[in-house]
């Protein structure tokens, strides 16, 4: 059963993950290619699943566009969630796409660049050897389908934390609890130009996301369990995964029990630069902190957890 729940758990929070990312308007033979893949993320080694320590799992969103590789294209968002089912928990820690990294033989570059040169192999190889965490799985989003899987759920609640306004994403926003539709959560979800730490905020408002997709689905699922026949169908028909149907049922009584408010969303803290007449992150001291911090049981203490980074605009 422990199995089952872990398995599902995977499953579900792919599924939110899938839900954070951007969307363009594929043609039919692109649309057509599974929406969100799930794979081990090394060959032969199988997790444990047994809920005896955490759940790593690589959350990569592709920046491809529709006549691109999927899996070859600069990755344009990256974010390691842990799951911690023993504790009912979790916690997400996004990486900056921009921070300057070793990527194994290629050098020093940006990190999104790893995808671009060897799949998402390569960069859970570098994000595993930035980090020391080593991880369970990956999961790859496409940008098409973001609309049609919110909508498929009638629409996501998210307490939009300040005023947005972000011509090149769309975001029109005053803060506040509201609904918000594919285009709308796609436009929050991009938003970067009216947030003062650029991606640094990005990253923390995908997250928010990723936590409102939780909250709604454990409020919805108290109040008629029936619906989890609806988001099982609006994950389902967006994913390639092996985890069986039961398994991704079994997701309810995990997910009934962890607590959104306890979901830990922490970007790991950098300063902006310059190298090769490039933008790039230079990851602080701190976030190593943060790694090691993960590594140890999936969670983050609270003396290691960084301000916001969109702190200046909450109030």
């Amino acid at each position: 059963m422990r199995r089952r729940v872990a398995l599902a758990s995977l499953a579900m929070a792919a599924w939110i993950a899938g839900s954070t990312i951007g969307v363009v308007t594929p043609p039919p033979a692109v649309a057509a290619q599974p929406l969100l893949e799930i794979q081990q993320a090394h060959a032969g080694y199988v997790p444990a699943l047994d809920g005896s320590k955490p759940i790593f799992i690589l959350f990569i969103g592709s920046g491809a566009r529709p006549d691109e590789s999927v899996e070859h294209s600069l990755a344009d968002s990256i974010h390691i969630v842990s799951i911690v089912p023993t504790k009912h928990k979790a916690a997400i820690l996004g990486i900056p796409r921009d921070s300057y990294v070793s990527i194994p033989g290629r050098g020093t570059a940006k990190i999104n660049a790893a995808m671009f040169y060897g799949g998402p192999p390569l960069l859970v190889q570098t994000v595993e050897s930035l980090t020391g965490i080593k991880m369970d799985y990956w999961a790859l989003t496409t940008f098409w389908g973001f609309q049609a899987m919110i909508n498929s759920i009638g629409g996501l609640t998210v307490d939009v934390p300040f005023a947005m306004q972000d011509s090149a994403s769309g975001s029109n926003f005053e803060p506040g609890v509201q609904k918000l539709r594919g285009g709308e959560a796609l436009a929050f979800a991009r938003d970067r130009h009216s947030l003062p730490a650029g991606d640094f905020g990005r990253s923390e408002d995908a997250g928010r996301l990723l936590i409102a997709a939780l909250a709604q689905f454990r409020k919805e699922f108290a109040k008629d369990p029936s619906r989890l026949l609806t988001w099982v169908a609006g994950g389902f028909r967006n994913m390639q995964t092996e985890a069986p149907l039961n398994d991704v049922l079994a997701l309810a009584f995990t997910c009934s029990l962890v607590n959104p408010k306890q979901v830990e969303n922490v970007v790991a803290p950098g300063t902006t630069g310059m190298a090769g007449g490039i933008s790039i992150v230079n990851l602080s001291s701190q976030a190593q902190t943060i790694f090691d911090d993960m590594r140890k049981d999936g969670l983050e203490s609270k003396r290691n957890i960084p301000p916001s980074p969109n702190a200046n605009l909450l109030h």
